[in-house]
């Protein structure tokens, strides 16, 4: 019976799609209930079974071999599934408000719970297979969110300054074409997990978690002796980083506040983007003790390297696009690939750490400080834009006066971004920065720290532009007030949850943080080494100066002015370049859109509508009618000439046999 009520985890939020479809008012109401009690039972999981523990079924056979269709319950994916599902209950508790009368309204909420039993299914799945099915399902359903309003008719809804181009690309983007490009960048990494699973299936002969654990000191041995070790790693995590919207895979994640803001809360906060990082939270102690017990651990100094620097590059180059930028939900876009750049930079540390599993809890931490203060910004933001009816923060002033609640959320929640303690973003973020400094690797520390400096600056140069800055005389005039109860309590509960999770962090004897680090590694298949948390004075006294800094320097700038008139040809210049994302974005345009277009163009001029049309509708028809022609000169009503054409044939073919009988007979 316990193992059925398990699947109820996942399964429920996916019943609740299909009855939204058929009781289409109650959709919310039905939506909500099924995520609570997949909280519940998720919470709840280590009261009900011992931890670790897997159930599975039977489900098809593949080369001769059964797959088995499971879950997997141990502590990395019971507190991931935990606050999934947690987050996603408060966010579909705003969304009912905050969606009601939508034109759009039971596709909504078919999709959301799509997506939410997607995500559940891919943190509790047993083996590659269903977490392979859970992973595509929150692509497709992040492609019908994203493109949410797909007719493209409100411009508010759209991403970027219309007219602006950068190197002559557009530079904005609607619902529907943000909605696909989700999809295909997100794919195009897929293609590299696939066929990472097909190399590994035939390697190991098994897609089972728990068997690529069992067998995985012989993996690694059979690719490191072929020489595609490294290729193989960077294929099998290839979807993870174009998941997480790590670079070069950013932009997809850019454009995605095109969908309502409940859904940019559910993506950036604690769903689809940490997919990935929950996927090499998963196979990352596999490959490090395998390698270890082999000898091997030398092999795995160039993945890891990657992923620590891949991690550091996002983290900085998203954090310095944040700093130019005018759109609320934009800057939160950023915000959230430069923090997950974060958790990839803890990932790759782990390597070059004695301890790696205090590493890898950094960047786990981090997931659940993000989930917290990034879905209250992001459900504060959408409060803030429906209110002033721009996603501009120079149009929102003087908000503190008219929403305070909303106001001391997003305070809350920006404190623990920017990094200030006691906040839960303090004590994570300068783990992974300690972590990588011990790595050795100085720049990725470097960019690392200047990351978190850029941090600091943007999230409170947004807010003291939109609750600080007193604004004109006719945005003070605007008629503004607090959001809806349904709306506010869910954003300023998890406000407040993002300053208590701080303060319980490390105190008393280890906190929050030490339950969670033993409960995730002790309860935990692989068995790496643990060791306390510490911390070292002086890489905290450095955190806590460079943030101050950051969040300093924003109010002092902004305090007074929505705008900063920039007299420096070089700097205006450097803000259109961080405006612009680095000019990536019109790069890729440039250098794969329209080179592609181009010769898609090229083809079907000189090709299709050349060679092959003129082949096809000038030369055979030619060639017909010049044989048809021809033959007819035969033709003339002659019938002696008929008969002899007949009999010269008939011999022939008489000639063609008795050829065939001699060689046959001898």
């Amino acid at each position: 019976m316990i193992e059925y009520v398990l699947f109820l985890i996942w399964g429920l939020p996916m019943l609740a799609a299909g009855l939204g479809l058929l009781l289409r008012r109650e959709a919310p109401f039905i939506s909500i209930a099924t995520i609570a009690i997949s909280f519940l039972i998720s919470a709840s999981a280590p009261f009900l079974v011992h931890v670790p523990y897997v159930v599975s079924y039977p489900w098809f056979t593949l080369l001769g071999r059964t797959v088995r269709f499971g879950m997997l319950i141990d502590g990395l994916s019971v507190v991931m599934g935990s606050v999934v599902a947690f987050v996603s209950l408060l966010i579909a508790i705003y969304s009912y408000r905050y969606m009601y009368g939508d034109w759009g309204h039971t596709r909504y909420w078919y999709f959301f719970s799509f997506f939410v039993g997607s995500m559940l299914l891919l943190v509790y799945a047993s083996n590659l297979i269903v977490l392979l099915v859970g992973w595509e399902g929150t692509t497709l359903a992040s492609y019908a969110l994203i493109g949410h309003w797909y007719t493209d008719e409100d411009e508010e809804r759209w991403v970027g300054d219309k007219g602006r181009y950068a190197l002559g690309v557009p530079m904005w983007f609607t619902p529907s074409q943000s909605g696909v490009r989700a999809m295909v960048v997100t794919s195009f990494g897929d293609i590299g997990f696939i066929t990472a699973i097909g190399m590994l299936y035939k390697v190991s002969g098994t897609i089972s978690i728990l068997g690529i654990e069992s067998r995985i000191s012989e993996i690694i041995i059979a690719l490191n002796r072929d020489g595609l070790l490294l290729p193989f790693l960077i294929a099998f995590t290839m979807g993870a980083f174009a998941k997480s919207a790590q670079f070069p895979f950013h932009e997809w994640l850019v454009t995605a506040m095109t969908g309502p803001s409940s859904i940019s809360a559910l993506i950036h906060a604690a769903t689809m983007v940490n997919a990935g990082v929950y996927f090499l939270l998963r196979f990352a102690p596999m490959l490090l003790e395998g390698a270890s017990s082999v000898g091997l651990y030398y092999t795995l100094s160039a993945f890891f390297t990657y992923t620590l620097v891949i991690g550091a590059i996002t983290a900085f180059m998203l954090a310095s696009m944040a700093v130019a930028s005018n759109e609320l939900k934009l800057i939160l876009a950023y915000s959230t690939a430069s923090q997950i750049g974060y958790m990839f930079m803890g990932i790759g540390a782990a390597y070059f750490l004695a301890t790696p599993t205090v590493a890898l809890f950094a960047s786990l931490s981090h997931f659940i400080s993000q989930a917290l203060f990034k879905a209250a910004m992001f459900m504060a933001a959408g409060a803030l834009i429906e209110e002033f009816s721009s996603r501009y923060i120079k149009d929102m002033a003087n908000a503190y006066s008219r929403m305070k609640l909303t106001a001391i959320a997003f305070l809350l929640a920006s404190l623990s971004l920017a990094g200030i303690p006691p906040f839960s973003g303090f004590w994570d973020k300068d783990l992974i920065l300690e972590s990588a400094l011990m790595s050795g690797n100085l720049i990725a520390y470097v960019l690392g720290a200047a990351g978190a400096f850029l941090t600091a600056f943007y999230i409170f140069r947004a807010f003291t532009i939109v609750f600080i800055n007193r604004g004109d005389e006719k945005l003070r005039e605007k008629e503004v007030r607090e959001a809806h109860p349904v709306m506010l309590w869910p954003y300023f509960t998890l406000g407040l949850l993002s300053l208590l999770f701080g303060v319980f962090w490390y105190y008393p004897s280890g906190g929050l943080s030490q339950m969670i680090y033993s409960f995730v590694y002790t309860r935990s298949t692989v068995k790496l080494p643990t060791a306390p948390i510490t911390f070292s004075p002086s890489d905290v006294a450095i955190s806590v100066t460079v943030s101050l800094l950051g969040l300093l320097s924003a109010f002092y700038i902004y305090r007074s002015r929505r705008e900063v008139n920039l007299r420096s040809s070089a700097l205006r210049k450097l803000r259109d370049f961080l405006y612009d994302r680095w000019y990536i974005n019109s790069v890729y345009y440039r250098a794969f859109i329209y080179s592609l277009n181009g010769f898609a163009s090229y083809l079907m001029k000189h090709v299709e509508f050349g060679s092959f049309d003129r082949f096809y509708h000038v030369i055979i028809p030619r060639f017909v009618l010049g044989a048809g022609e021809r033959l007819r000169r035969f033709q003339q009503g002659d019938i002696g000439k008929y008969l002899l054409v007949l009999l010269a044939g008939a011999l022939v073919l008489l000639v063609i046999g008795f050829v065939m009988v001699v060689l046959m007979y001898g």
